[in-house]
């Protein structure tokens, strides 16, 4: 009997394979003391290891840089300057000098205390910051005591790994080939080792908390990155279905890059749109070589998140160029600064609030920020060119103040470029505010986004940065369904073009219904687009929304994912696991 357990869902992808449990043994060093002569010895040899750390951390920059791109790099960067920061570097000295300690003793004492003032503090970058340090202890460490810099060691076949934390110097190290999927007791969307595995390809399911126990060395797990959930010891069914849902996709061609994707079209001939969601513009190849349709979501805080000086203009528009190129003939969509929550870059140097998920984040940042609003905005209106190719799309907006404000800044900034083509201005529709009073904003608009992570996570009250409390985290509930279907009436009513780029798009249920409500533009993870493109093409339009409207007249919307469940194992020549169940 196979057994599923939750963690948060932060690179896309399934993978089914055999688990290599890692384990980092945390060692300490002896406590031991050296004569007062030998002191500045111990001074300098302290300092020669923190200079040989830094060359280490700055070799595998330069090696995540080349692998993977500059935005990757720069993880690496605040490790870089945590080795020459007063509070670790002038506070293990002072521990050598006052209390005769060996260097390793002082610095591991030292570096504790720096690890319980940041636990203490609240930090919204509190995981990141742990694994950095973490990084640098192992550094440190391995120069002064000769032991190993990371003890952990790669798979050599193909397989899982189950692993406490992924560190990012650990991360950049992973094989595609070989590491299929990462399960993670500790992490988020946003850390920077879940960005690595993002930028890598490898589905990694993260947050897992207690219940990364129960997934055992040489375990077969079946890993869902997207849903975030892990299904333990699958049935031979389970694994069947998987196996053959991967050899229907990969008997299909990759698109052809010189062409534009063959439309996609359902069962009964409706037409369908699949755009991708991107990081940074690296992830454009990947997006074309599965038929993507333009970007309906560009995550363009990815470009700042861990920075400490704000991208130039020139930077922002040759990074937005880039993309605009990468799709000639394609829609474009930036999603404007979503900064705030758990994405903060270094240079906004704010204190701690007691939910930042609701505190100054996103539009509300660049409102108040308008130089660093004004630059994003100069270079996205620039990339887009005299034809303006690249829509505008601002999260988290809650009232119509903020969307006139931010469209006076959009034109402000058009007039300044002499641009004449009117730029696509549209909104996330993510906070229950904005979603109930659509019709009373929407003239303002060209178009939406329905954001359906975030719809869910403020509509429920649950947060989905909480591997607790995914089982509660149900896109499917009634109180969603009902707001999925106001949203689309109210926009086409008001004649806006309509996408959806939350994570329902990807599961077959969530597919299903969304196509059934009228729904036919989604963006989706590079990963996830040659399954949805699989599954459209079974499906009847037809027939979802004759079953919708007849659960909907009946009033039981709270059955429609199960009656939508067994139209889909009428429709897909597989049988669906629990994996696709919320």
């Amino acid at each position: 009997m196979s057994e599923v357990v939750h963690g948060i869902g932060a690179a896309p992808g399934r993978a089914l394979g055999v688990v290599r449990r890692l384990e980092r043994h945390e060692w300490r060093p002896e406590h031991r003391t050296i004569p007062s002569d030998a002191v500045e010895r111990e001074v300098a040899r302290f300092e020669e290891a923190l200079a040989w750390a830094a060359d280490r951390v700055r070799d595998t920059r330069e090696q995540a840089a080349r692998s993977l791109g500059e935005v990757e790099a720069n993880i690496f960067d605040p490790q870089i300057l945590i080795l020459s920061d007063p509070d670790l570097v002038a506070g293990t000295i002072l521990y050598i000098r006052e209390n005769f300690l060996s260097a390793e003793r002082a610095f591991d004492w030292r570096l504790t205390e720096l690890r319980t003032a940041i636990i203490d503090a609240g930090h919204f970058m509190v995981v990141d910051r742990l694994a950095d340090l973490r990084d640098i202890r192992s550094r440190v460490l391995a120069r002064l005591t000769g032991r190993d810099e990371d003890p952990l060691a790669l798979p050599g076949d193909p397989g899982l790994i189950a692993v406490d934390d992924l560190t990012p110097s650990f991360a950049v190290r992973l094989d595609p080939e070989l590491v299929l999927g990462v399960a993670s007791g500790s992490g988020s969307r946003t850390s920077h080792s879940t960005l690595v595995a993002r930028s890598l390809g490898i589905p990694a399911v993260v947050g897992l908390g207690a219940d990364l126990v129960k997934i055992e060395d040489g375990t077969t797990v079946l890993l869902d990155g997207g849903n975030g959930r892990v299904l333990i010891e699958p049935t031979e069914a389970e694994k069947a279905a998987h196996v053959r849902m991967v050899q229907r996709l990969s008997a299909r061609p990759a698109a052809d890059l010189a062409r534009e994707p063959a439309p996609l079209l359902t069962a009964d001939g409706v037409r369908v749109h699949l755009r991708a969601n991107i990081d940074q513009p690296h992830d454009v190849p990947a997006a074309r070589r599965v038929g993507a349709e333009g970007v309906g979501l560009f995550r363009s805080e990815f470009l700042v998140i861990g920075r400490r000086v704000i991208p130039s203009e020139e930077e922002q528009f040759e990074a937005y160029r880039e993309v605009v190129d990468g799709f000639p003939n394609q829609p474009v969509t930036l999603r404007t600064f979503d900064i705030g929550g758990d994405k903060f870059p270094l240079f906004l140097d704010l204190p701690p609030e007691e939910n930042p998920y609701l505190g100054w984040r996103a539009i509300r940042v660049c409102l108040d920020r308008p130089q660093l609003f004004r630059n994003q905005l100069r270079a996205a209106i620039r990339a887009g060119g005299a034809e303006a190719r690249m829509r505008i799309l601002v999260p988290f907006v809650i009232c119509e103040t903020e969307i006139l404000r931010t469209k006076e800044i959009v034109a402000e900034v058009g007039r300044e470029l002499g641009q004449t083509e009117p730029v696509s201005f549209g909104v996330m529709v993510e906070t229950p505010a904005l979603a109930d009073t659509l019709d009373l904003v929407g003239r303002h608009l060209d178009f939406i986004s329905l954001g359906t992570n975030d719809l869910t996570q403020y509509s429920l009250a649950v947060d989905r940065g909480n591997a607790r409390l995914q089982h509660l985290s149900n896109p499917m509930h009634p109180a969603l369904l009902r707001s999925y279907e106001r949203i689309f009436n109210t926009a086409s009513a008001l004649d806006l073009d309509i996408g959806v780029c939350g994570d329902l798009a990807a599961e077959p249920v969530g597919l299903a219904l969304l196509l059934a409500l009228g729904y036919r533009d989604f963006s989706l993870a590079p990963a996830s687009i040659p399954e949805v493109r699989e599954l459209a093409g079974l499906l009847s339009v037809a027939e979802l929304s004759e079953l919708w409207d007849r659960v909907g007249r009946d009033g039981s919307v709270s059955g429609i994912p199960r009656e939508l469940l067994a139209r889909l194992e009428d429709a897909i020549p597989m049988e669906p696991s629990p994996l696709y169940i919320s």
